[in-house]
């Protein structure tokens, strides 16, 4: 690893030195080392209770002046100690990966920011949620940002997540627009986008074309995730990636309208929303059961968070509700379709932990199909360089019972592993609740520990899932200590 890391560090310095030769770049360097240990009983004994990881991120900045930079980050890991491609003993896998690579510029004598390349892209996010596409992604793309005045500016992408390029309508394409307004004290930006989406994108395995597996084999858990985004729950392309959905149209077209805003100007008290409502029609498909299905899924999202924050301490509360499926699984979805959303609305049920280097949210990243309510106490601080988080949080499904007694979607416990894709298949009389405690302590100016604890108990309902899944209550914890070490 220190080969690895001393080679790259030469490179850009050789490569800044180069540049600088002609055109006096300035070379800039900065990155994250991630560490953690964790214990946990998520699968009941199943797999193994014990985790240690690391996940590195070096960052390369190539600066020609205040008008034009190339960025190049580096992933390395996560790795899992003693697991293959370079964690184990006497292995040396390939597992650096590259994160970003774009190019920012300024188009010459105005404002207008282009950046243009591998990159960071998502929707506005006020609250602790962004289900349909979080900002924290990378993809390739350009992005365009114009400032009108203070008041008021314009925020334009076009990503390409995804495109195989070895059989027709394999792509799938992301254009958005934001208007971010900002006042004294408030902030408001909605914002739109739409998506294009080729019939073979999303299915891995055509039953005519051999060179449609390719998308499967190359993409793998990612085409799964976005699948189960796009797709209705009850069709046979989001039961099975790698099977023909049968959908009879060449491309999808999605479109998602939202905004979300804060508000400040009573400070320290600060409230804040987001709302998104979206739509995808894919044609007619094949469901489970082998019967014809509408590929339509439509539903919307709001999340709000109000705090107040004091001297030693924040006390806030916050909310989401996400719409659900109703009783026909023929008709398609009636939830929120997302390409790649994030929820932070806890640490173990949700993806907001402090470390990066493991995702272990049990019941969904982004929310889709749940309501909930959560009480926190953020920011206790009463030592210096030492904070905790207390929070405590209630989740209920929004999904008709129905699409469980019917065996369009499997229980819980069957997706517990792959519940990063979607998430717990919840009904309305399903819930959950979460506690989590969190500390963190700054040794260094870069450098921090982190402990973090949570548990959760699901309580599912026999009248949705029998009596073998209902009696089968869970319960599950998560014990972590992390090291961060920023520069």
């Amino acid at each position: 690893m220190k080969r690895l890391v001393t080679l790259l560090l030469a490179a850009g310095i050789a490569l800044g030195s180069a540049f600088g030769t002609a055109n006096a770049v300035e070379l800039k360097a900065k990155g994250s080392w991630q560490f953690g240990y964790i214990w946990h009983d998520m699968y009941h004994g199943k797999d193994d209770t014990f985790l240690a990881a690391q996940r590195l991120r070096p960052q390369f900045q190539f600066v020609a002046s205040e008008n034009l930079k190339a960025v190049l980050v580096f992933e390395i890991g996560y790795g899992n100690w003693g697991a293959k491609n370079g964690w184990a003993i006497g292995t040396d896998g390939a597992n650096v990966k590259t994160k970003n690579a774009y190019l920012d510029w300024i188009v010459p004598e105005t404002d207008v920011k282009v950046r243009m390349g591998l990159q960071p892209l998502g929707l506005p996010q006020f609250t602790f949620m962004q289900p349909v596409l979080e900002k924290s992604n990378d993809m390739a793309g350009i992005s365009v940002n114009v400032p009108f005045n203070d008041l008021v500016g314009l925020s334009l992408f076009w990503a390409r997540p995804y495109n195989n390029y070895s059989v027709p309508h394999d792509a799938i394409d992301l254009f958005g627009l934001s208007v971010p307004f900002t006042g004294d004290g408030w902030k408001v930006t909605p914002y739109a986008m739409v998506g294009v989406v080729g019939e073979d994108a999303l299915d891995g395995a055509s039953a005519n074309s051999a060179t449609d597996q390719f998308a499967t084999n190359y993409y793998g858990s990612d085409v799964k995730r976005l699948v189960a985004g796009l797709a209705p729950a009850g069709s046979l392309l989001n039961k099975n990636a790698s099977s023909y959905a049968g959908m009879n149209d060449d491309r999808g077209i999605g479109w998602w309208l939202g905004f979300g805003g804060e508000l400040t100007l009573f400070d320290p008290f600060k409230i804040a929303l987001d709302f998104v409502y979206g739509s995808i029609d894919m044609g007619d498909g094949i469901a489970w059961d082998g019967n014809k299905m509408d590929m339509k899924r439509r539903g919307w999202s709001v999340s709000a968070l109000a705090q107040y924050k004091l001297d030693f301490v924040t006390p806030g509360i916050i909310f989401w509700y996400s719409s659900g499926d109703d009783s026909n699984p023929y008709d398609g979805s009636e939830r929120l379709p997302f390409i790649y959303g994030r929820s932070v609305a806890t640490n173990f049920g949700f993806d907001g932990g402090s470390y990066e280097a493991s995702d272990t949210a049990r019941l969904s990243f982004q929310g889709s199909g749940m309501w909930g309510i959560g009480l926190r106490i953020d920011d206790i601080n009463y030592i210096e360089n030492l904070k905790h988080n207390l929070r405590a949080t209630y989740m209920r499904g929004t999904n008709s019972r129905g699409m469980a007694t019917r065996g369009a979607v499997p229980s819980p416990f069957d997706t517990l592993r792959s519940s990063g894709y979607d998430g717990m298949y919840l009904t309305r009389g399903d819930q959950a609740w979460e506690f989590d405690f969190d500390t963190k302590y700054q040794i260094y100016k870069n450098l921090s520990a982190h402990l973090e604890m949570s548990y959760i108990h699901l309580d599912l309902k026999e009248a949705a899932w029998g009596k073998k899944v209902a009696d089968h209550n869970d319960n599950a914890w998560k014990v972590g200590v992390y090291m961060r070490y920023l520069f």
